[in-house]
């Protein structure tokens, strides 16, 4: 069969089919042309590699059993010379312990054989989504490295407003609360470049609502249990996004944005964690992030709650919910928060003290 040259159409993702059995691949190019892809075939590992290597391929639909060379050992090659390719691999083995192997080697999917158009498709499909994802959150981080080099500060105040404009109309609250986070942790006696830092990193601490749908963000209702499971995802989301980064203070905000619904009694999520358990920025963050919301509007209920109000029913969570500890240290200090609420209101959104 003479190979076309590849140029794929706007929209159209090149996929390359990487299996020596001749009916498999030309089925597995027929099913995928038909939902709109450009397919290429490689029978060999050499072949493979050139078109890895000489075209805009977007996955690698790879064979296990692949010749004298397994699909395990090409996996490994495709990381290597493709990484932005993602891959689904196949073949006729049900073994649980192939389809494991098949994961941990960064394998996105995996399809039996014969393969099914539907299953093909979704398989597909999911793939190319989360090999988006995957690329916009190496960009992201990517650009909070460099606003870290560059106008660290202002780059990050900026891009927690973009976020905070995608929620609900909370009144400048990642200001509020990341002001809350450092003044509550100098009171607790950290350094002061340590409490600087933990002011900027709190910003992003629901950097995870860029993935939530605004159906849910937006609701001028209590959630569903169904959403309110979905909303809770952003916490991990915003972890996803922002780990495995260089900066000291893009992994801080990675630990806020994971750890700050965490409970002491281990009733929180997404992990669960109970006392020391949870990173003491953490436990900082639930105080600060809960203390704002209680005090500012919010579409779901008639009005913001006073900060004596607020202070009791949080109290209520002391020990469970809080660490005691830190929530008696916020609540002490009154005047300071006071003072930053009236510092970051915004059209009467807060109520008064």
């Amino acid at each position: 069969m003479e190979k076309r040259p590849i140029k794929p159409l706007a929209g159209h993702p090149t996929i390359l089919v990487v299996d020596d059995d001749h009916a498999t691949a030309e089925v597995a190019s027929l099913l995928l042309g038909a939902q709109g892809y450009r397919c290429e075939i490689a029978r060999t590992p050499d072949e493979a590699r050139r078109l890895l290597l000489s075209s805009p391929v977007a996955l690698c639909l790879c064979d296990f059993y692949y010749g004298r060379q397994s699909g395990f050992e090409l996996a490994r090659e495709i990381a290597e010379l493709a990484p932005d390719v993602a891959l689904v691999m196949m073949s006729s083995s049900d073994d649980v312990t192939v389809v494991e192997k098949a994961l941990e080697l960064g394998a996105y999917g995996y399809l039996l054989k014969p393969l099914r158009e539907t299953e093909l498709a979704i398989a597909i499909k999911n793939a190319l989504h989360r090999r988006r994802l995957e690329r916009e959150s190496r960009e992201l981080r990517r650009r909070l490295e460099d606003a870290v080099a560059t106008s660290r500060e202002e780059t990050i105040h900026r891009l927690a407003r973009a976020i905070e404009f995608r929620d609900t109309p909370t009144g400048r609250h990642v200001e509020r609360m990341s002001a809350y986070c450092r003044m509550l942790a100098r009171r607790l006696g950290l350094a002061g470049p340590r409490a600087v830092l933990i002011q900027t990193a709190s910003l992003l601490h629901d950097i995870g609502k860029l993935g939530i749908p605004d159906r849910i963000l937006s609701k001028p209702a209590e959630l569903t249990a169904d959403e309110r499971r979905e909303m809770r995802a952003h916490t991990t989301l915003g972890h996803k996004l922002l780990s495995g980064s260089s900066s000291e203070i893009v992994e801080l905000a990675a630990t806020i944005a994971l750890t700050h619904h965490e409970r002491i009694d281990g009733r929180g999520y997404p992990r669960g964690l109970s006392d020391a358990a949870i990173p003491v920025e953490g436990r900082i963050a639930a105080v600060c992030d809960v203390f704002d919301a209680l005090t500012s509007a919010r579409p779901y209920r008639r009005r913001a709650f006073t900060f004596d109000e607020a202070a009791s029913m949080m109290r209520d969570e002391q020990g469970d919910a809080f660490d005691s500890e830190i929530l008696e240290a916020f609540l002490a200090s009154h005047d300071e928060v006071k003072r930053i609420r009236a510092r970051y209101a915004l059209n009467g959104a807060l109520s008064a003290a």
